[in-house]
């Protein structure tokens, strides 16, 4: 004989911040949960970001594989969290004046999605336009450079890459994912800084998961104001 099927978990509707789509959710099963504990544990970031995308599939009722950009799943994965495990969320931030760590108390259910939605199209010559787009975790996770890089401005160039949708002319469409790496970072590098700058601006422009935090030091009572961006920083 079977076990019986517990309670039907409640359902909460929350809207995509990338498409504005109304969708519906649950909170997490404690199946998904240990998911989430082994990926933590085992300190791989990559392991752990699929395991957070694995959760919000699961528990959104619509089917969403693959389409998520970054701040999306920054997003919902803290409001699918929130219901599940409580509305606030401790975490340890270093005092800016004596960098001695204080356990600040986040109310996850007061974040938000700060950012327009930029232009995806960009003009760069009169002839040539190039379309963005926002990345995803997966594109993200996939860039192996991007993830080594210890410079600044190759980090930038390489974000840009993960950006960039297609290039447009008045009579063909070049989709950068059908293109060799190298000649994406030549047509780059070929830019003026002009038209590089105009690219950047986008990359910079990305929305991201915030919230402005405000704590007084335990160890020097220095009031410390921080904002916290990206879901690394919640949790």
């Amino acid at each position: 004989m079977a076990l019986p099927k517990l309670n039907a978990a409640p359902t909460y509707e929350m809207k995509i911040p990338s498409t504005g789509q109304s969708v519906v959710y649950r909170p997490f099963l404690v199946k998904e949960q240990k998911n989430l504990l082994i990926a933590f544990e085992a300190q791989n970031r990559q392991d752990l970001v699929r395991a957070v995308i694995r959760t919000i599939e699961a528990c959104v009722e619509e089917p969403i594989g693959g389409l998520l950009t970054t701040f999306d799943v920054d997003y919902m994965f803290t409001k699918i969290r929130a219901k599940s495990v409580g509305e606030t969320a401790n975490i340890l931030v270093p005092c800016e004046e004596c960098e001695v760590n204080n356990e600040v108390t986040v109310e996850l259910d007061k974040v938000e999605v700060i950012g327009d939605l930029p232009e995806m199209l960009i003009p760069i010559t009169e002839e040539i336009t190039v379309k963005m787009k926002f990345p995803t975790y997966e594109e993200f996770l996939s860039n192996q450079t991007l993830l080594d890089s210890t410079s600044t401005t190759e980090a930038l160039l390489q974000l840009i890459v993960t950006c960039l949708d297609s290039v447009l002319t008045d009579e063909e469409r070049f989709a950068i994912k059908d293109e060799p790496k190298e000649e994406i970072i030549e047509f780059l590098e070929s830019m003026t800084t002009e038209q590089f700058g105009k690219v950047s601006t986008f990359a910079a422009s990305i929305p991201a998961l915030t919230q402005d935090l405000e704590f007084v030091c335990t160890s020097c009572g220095h009031t410390n104001k921080k904002i916290l961006k990206g879901l690394d920083d919640f949790f």
